[in-house]
């Protein structure tokens, strides 16, 4: 009887985190006939499919998913089984990796990446809410890496001597309780705003706080922000109150409220992948942003209103297969 064997579970994976056979098969440097089979073979060991296959790309079904959380979970301790292995025989193999961001919902995803892809590294991070200070700890030499937005209020000296790479390109959402009398068909008009209070992040943390004032004014009205906060139990009980933010798109607010897209997408952000162009963090650099947009992709389906605006924007998804395609590629500000 045929087994199931650690290399079938990265591939059940790499086609769950891309959405299509096509694509999983770029990631695992496999052609897509090679892949196709190995996965008719998988789902013959296993007995039933595991993916859906539609116009909207491959998703998986019941068993898959089921598989999907068991396999995540071999993979993992098979990663610190190589770790630990590697530590007790005391060889130099372990690298550190030090990670600096802003509050970004892929960061988990990311380090998980980063384990699953690098054997034998060793990550660090460091959260750092002010995207100024974040460049600072990277320009002198305090981290490696950093994930982080375009922010408002730049210069170019503020890049000079560092690396960055597009990682994404997404629009804002705006965090709202259900049953709000803005929300139209899953969406919210940007001006049936005029008259809520806003929460916001502090001026020093508010990466987009230009683009949102001239957004409201092109919306009509002047924003009316009554609350700073980056806390997120604070922000949630404000918004349950009738209070609106701004939100990551990949947002999973906790039942009662949602994070819906704005009608006509007014409000956009750059997600950005830094690194200091005098010290490249190892080889494994471009397999380091690989794993950040592999992270990114598999984000879209924490939030359904999310996926469902992911799956009506074909060319950003084309745009994140380009980037993993073309990792060598380093793109200035």
């Amino acid at each position: 009887m045929a087994e199931l064997e650690l290399r079938h579970l990265r591939a059940v994976r790499a086609v769950a985190d891309s959405g299509s056979v096509s694509k999983a098969s770029t990631l695992l440097g496999i052609s897509q006939p090679a892949l196709t089979a190995q996965l008719k073979r998988i789902e013959r060991i296993l007995g039933g499919e595991l993916f859906e296959r539609s116009s909207h790309g491959t998703r998986p079904t019941a068993l898959g998913g089921f598989v999907l959380g068991r396999a995540d979970a071999l993979l993992a301790d098979m990663r610190s089984l190589v770790v630990s292995a590697q530590r007790h025989s005391k060889t130099d193999l372990v690298e550190t990796l030090r990670v600096g961001y802003v509050p970004l919902l892929i960061i988990g995803r990311f380090i998980e990446e980063l384990h699953e892809r690098i054997i034998g590294l060793d990550v660090q991070t460091w959260a750092e809410p002010a995207a100024l200070t974040l460049l600072k700890l990277l320009s002198t030499g305090r981290v490696d890496v950093a994930l982080m937005e375009r922010f408002d209020g730049t210069e170019p000296h503020h890049f000079e001597g560092l690396g960055v790479r597009p990682l994404a390109t997404e629009p804002i959402f705006v965090g709202i309780a259900e049953g709000h009398p803005a929300i139209m068909g899953g969406v919210v008009r940007l001006a049936d705003l005029a008259g809520s209070d806003w929460i916001l992040p502090p001026p020093h943390e508010n990466a987009v706080r230009l683009r949102f004032q001239a957004a409201c004014e092109e919306a009509g009205f002047a924003p009316r922000i009554r609350h700073y906060s980056s806390e997120g139990g604070t922000a949630g009980t404000l918004i349950a109150q009738g209070a609106v933010c701004l939100a990551q798109a990949a947002s999973a607010p906790p039942p009662g409220l949602l994070a819906l897209p704005l009608a006509g997408d007014p409000l956009w952000t750059t997600l950005l992948f830094v690194t200091r162009e005098d010290h490249d963090p190892g080889p494994m650099t471009d397999e380091v942003f690989r794993c950040a947009v592999l992270a990114y992709r598999s984000s879209v389906d924490r939030n359904p209103h999310f996926a469902r605006w992911w799956r009506l924007h074909p060319e950003l998804q084309e745009k994140c297969t380009e980037r993993l395609l073309t990792v060598s590629s380093v793109i200035s500000p």
